[in-house]
């Protein structure tokens, strides 16, 4: 699998919510080199757990789906 990669705004907004999170549930302050680092830890750590999830989840839904459309074409049959 490749790396996961993000523009620079989504990497922004994830550094943003990680400072303000870490500021508001540790009074934590995170200067954004610091921060930088939080966040490339987190997406490295978590990011292939979340993308497997949503590959999982994504799975799941064309089965249930092809499921569906397997059941419409049995009663379309004639017998």
């Amino acid at each position: 699998m490749s790396a996961i990669t993000l523009t620079k705004e989504e990497k922004d907004t994830i550094r943003t919510k990680l400072m303000d999170y870490c500021e508001d549930q540790f009074s934590l302050s995170l200067e954004q080199f610091d921060a930088d680092f939080f966040t490339d830890f987190v997406i490295e750590t978590l990011g292939v757990a979340i993308y497997n999830a949503g590959v999982e989840e994504a799975i799941r839904t064309h089965q249930q789906y092809s499921e569906r459309i397997q059941e419409e074409m049995d009663l379309k049959k004639i017998l």
